[in-house]
């Protein structure tokens, strides 16, 4: 059942070769490349503050704060559930004469704007810093800027791009629902995730390495709170 051009068409007859390059720049809000480093300063933040805040002493509490823990399960979920939900519809994207860049096979949902909804939409609902009208404003504006590019670059239809935000918003209320927002709660839901995109795409690469990335990320977390590493840690800052 083909999903129509519409938008697609519109936008690739209308826009200059030269907004390649532009929305090209603009899709990488919602890409991986920006993802994972920004998800790793995040927690170097965390955990330098937490440092500070101990004064060189080795305490109970944790070096990174459940908040931040469960931002980092929440979208390392996400994008492993991105995998499945492509493996799951396997649906095609438009016509190759319609793309402005090489994409991946796969069409339906479009994977940056979910990344993009799952990521920034957690950032938004469960950081402090800021504003909170200030950090929805700057999620929306993250997440329209990534669908649009995906639309003006012609590797997607409009159904993929709105029901990615839909798929991102639910998943967010999802696992804050059943998680309660605890950590270790929402690195299981995302390692499940991922097991099951594995299964699903028959050990497609991009599974895989969400499988790995998911459990490297619950495993060092863990690993850094041990009371022996932390300790560790706190004693090699502090001299």
């Amino acid at each position: 059942m083909s999903r129509g051009l519409g938008v697609t068409v519109a936008l690739r007859e209308f826009l200059p070769e030269w907004t390649t390059t532009l929305f090209a720049a603009v899709s990488v809000l919602g890409d991986l490349a920006v993802i994972v480093p920004v998800l790793g300063v995040l927690y170097l933040v965390d955990v330098a503050e937490s440092l500070r805040q101990s004064d060189g002493r080795a305490g109970e509490e944790a070096l990174c704060s459940d908040r931040t823990a469960f931002i980092v399960a929440t979208v390392f979920g996400g994008l492993a559930l991105i995998v499945l939900l492509k493996a799951t519809f396997a649906l095609p994207r438009p016509p190759a004469e319609l793309h402005a860049i090489t994409p991946s096979e796969h069409g339906f949902p479009s994977g940056h704007t979910m990344a993009a909804t799952v990521f920034w939409g957690a950032l938004a609902l469960w950081t402090t810093l800021g504003r909170r009208h200030l950090r929805f404003g700057v999620a929306a504006s993250a997440i329209l800027l990534v669908g649009a590019s995906r639309l003006a670059l012609g590797v997607h239809y409009l159904v993929d791009v709105i029901a990615s935000v839909g798929f991102g918003v639910g998943y967010l209320v999802g696992i804050a629902y059943v998680t309660q927002l605890r950590p270790r709660r929402a690195f299981a839901v995302a390692i499940g995730v991922a097991l099951f995109a594995t299964a699903a795409s028959g050990g497609e690469t991009r599974a895989l390495l969400a499988t790995a990335g998911t459990i490297g990320a619950a495993g060092g977390w863990q690993l850094v709170e041990r009371p022996a590493v932390k300790r560790r840690i706190v004693g090699a800052i502090g001299r």
